[in-house]
């Protein structure tokens, strides 16, 4: 199944035994006959109906590759490491990542196939993890959600969310470069206020790492 049919399927269990609500009967209607169930719209239902977040997205079987894909230990199956970032060593800052889970595994091993379908790459060269300790990206990415990151991205290559360091403070933000050689750094949670960040500051940041994909349960593409 694609993601619209994912979405669909989703809805409708949520649904069962129950009148769908008027506002969203034409919309519904639409998707039965196979219109495009996109991110937005599927974003908005979740908050509308007080879904939890991405529940539209959930898909069994991909979870069950997960748990079959993964594992805390090497074996001849999962031989492809991911191990949890040190971004203090790799930024050389005392950042805040990773400060508030101790306890959080420090590697997981993947299959070839876990690799490609959890991760979407074939190699697990400068890929890392870290588990996020703010809700500032909400509800792209929740605090607590496990992302994978890129570490051989060392610089801006087009919008994403990066993790970035400046004057020994760590960022984890969606970089938009604007007219004039300006960044813009925007949070996905509109409670927190974007920033501009100059060029010349920007020439001077560290760039950790650009952010693969997020892993709750389910893998979302950034």
């Amino acid at each position: 199944m694609d993601k619209s049919e994912i979405r669909l399927k989703n809805l409708e269990k949520w649904f069962e035994g129950q009148s769908i609500p008027k506002k969203d009967r034409s919309f519904i209607s639409q998707l039965r006959k196979g219109a495009t169930f996109g991110e937005r719209a599927a974003r908005r239902i979740e908050q509308d109906y007080g879904m939890p977040s991405f529940y539209l997205d959930s898909d069994p079987e991909l979870e069950a590759l997960i748990i079959s894909s993964i594992s805390t230990t090497p074996s001849d199956a999962h031989r492809f490491k991911i191990e949890l970032l040190d971004v203090q060593a790799k930024a050389g800052v005392g950042g805040i990542i990773n400060n508030e889970y101790p306890d959080v595994i420090q590697a997981i091993y993947f299959s070839l196939d876990g690799l490609l379908e959890i991760v979407g790459r074939k190699t697990d060269d400068g890929l890392f993890m870290i588990n996020i300790p703010t809700d500032s990206m909400s509800p792209t990415i929740d605090k607590g959600d496990v992302v994978f990151v890129d570490t051989n991205v060392r610089n801006y290559y087009g919008e994403g969310i990066y993790i970035f360091a400046i004057d020994n403070e760590v960022y984890i933000k969606r970089l938009q470069k604007i007219p004039g050689g300006t960044y813009r750094a925007l949070s996905d949670n509109k409670n927190y206020d974007p920033f501009d960040i100059t060029e010349d500051v920007f020439n001077k940041a560290i760039v950790i790492g650009k952010f693969v994909r997020v892993l709750p349960i389910d893998p979302r593409d950034l």
